[in-house]
């Protein structure tokens, strides 16, 4: 460590508002500040990522606590799951599904979550049987998805499933079709200042190259390394300005030969971020991909345009996102359990250099 530099102090890790956001049901979509909203129901989109952190949460601590959630929310993607494999995403207060297909998405974030749960070694088997089970019959629909960011998401499902008997040759064959249509998305819309899959910057847009570093880290294909990088360094140079991460605005979103709108800026891109370039970091080494990585979880603490954290070390919680005129204070459940996400990930990343120093 150089001299002069601080250490990442990471905040304990605080979990109360995502046990307090869940209820016998699942984990409820807004919260009007820290207190949870009935009125708004929940969403199949925010059980998934749920699921996704408390599993990680699981392995990391062993807490009981946390896999009693995983089989809640697991539970309620079954709930949301259809016959022809795709899931229902919106529910309200009185579980009752208000829509027959939920968006491609949400499909799509489902099956990340289910491949988590297939792929975990810490599971009983009773719980990866029905991962399997709805698995094999969603599967087949990711050939169907039309954008980016649904076909990345699903990408990414498909590299944990790869190296599992029951999924192999099927998940990597799909992850190769999925792969080709980014790259080809790519080559549709890039051009020398604009290095991108679409003519718009819109929402999570680092989870491309992501899926695309994860491509390659399966396949071992340059050509899914070589856009993932130039994708990815494109999209710093829009992000980071002055030091510090300035993601893409949710009014209209940023349109290719157009101004780019600044605000709202949302955790959830704050969080793909982070995972984005510890990715990066981890299959190039280089550092800059690191720094990256921790400017952009100092988001969540503060280090951003407002200079106030979005992250509320007393309840657990994380505010909704960042205003023209000041910080939102509503905690919902996509914003608490993006910061989670990012916290679990950055904690990995530190430990891991911390370890390497020492094998040094």
């Amino acid at each position: 460590m150089k001299r002069g530099t601080k250490r990442l102090a990471l905040p304990s890790l605080n979990t109360k508002h995502l046990f307090r956001m869940t209820d016998s049901t699942g984990i409820l979509q807004h919260a009007k500040f820290s207190v949870p909203n009935y009125k708004e129901g929940y969403t199949t989109d925010d059980n998934a990522r749920a699921l996704i952190v408390a599993l990680r949460l699981y392995e990391k601590t062993g807490d009981k606590l946390y896999l009693d959630l995983v089989y809640r929310y697991m539970a309620f993607l079954y709930n949301a799951y259809t016959e022809d494999g795709f899931f229902r995403n919106f529910m309200n207060y009185s579980r009752v599904f208000l829509d027959e297909k939920g968006t491609e998405d949400c499909f799509a974030r489902s099956l990340i979550a289910l491949s988590y749960v297939y792929s975990s070694e810490i599971l009983d088997s009773s719980i990866k049987e029905l991962a399997y089970v709805m698995l094999k019959r969603s599967l087949r629909n990711v050939l169907h998805l039309s954008y980016p960011i649904s076909i990345a998401y699903s990408v990414v499902a498909l590299s944990m499933l790869h190296d599992i008997k029951e999924f192999s040759s099927e998940a990597k064959m799909y992850l190769e079709a999925l792969s080709e249509k980014l790259l080809n998305f790519y080559h549709k819309h890039s051009d020398e200042n604009w290095k991108w899959f679409s003519d718009k910057l819109t929402y999570a847009n680092a989870i491309i190259p992501y899926a695309l570093f994860r491509a390659f880290a399966v396949t071992e294909k340059e050509k899914y390394l070589k856009v993932a990088k130039e994708a990815l360094d494109f999209l710093s140079g829009i992000l980071f300005e002055n030091g510090i991460l300035r993601v893409i605005g949710n009014r209209g979103w940023y349109e290719k030969g157009k101004e780019r709108p600044y605000f709202d800026e949302q955790p959830i891109d704050a969080c793909v971020c982070v995972i984005a370039y510890t990715e990066a970091y981890k299959i190039t080494e280089e550092k800059e991909y690191k720094e990256k990585a921790l400017k952009a979880f100092k988001w969540f603490l503060g280090e951003n345009i407002h200079k106030k954290p979005l992250y509320d070390e007393k309840t657990g919680g994380c505010r909704d996102g960042i205003e023209e005129d000041g910080i939102n204070q509503n905690q919902g459940a996509e914003s608490t359990i993006c910061y989670l996400l990012a916290r679990l990930f950055i904690e990995d990343l530190v430990k891991s250099e911390e370890k390497n120093k020492e094998v040094v």
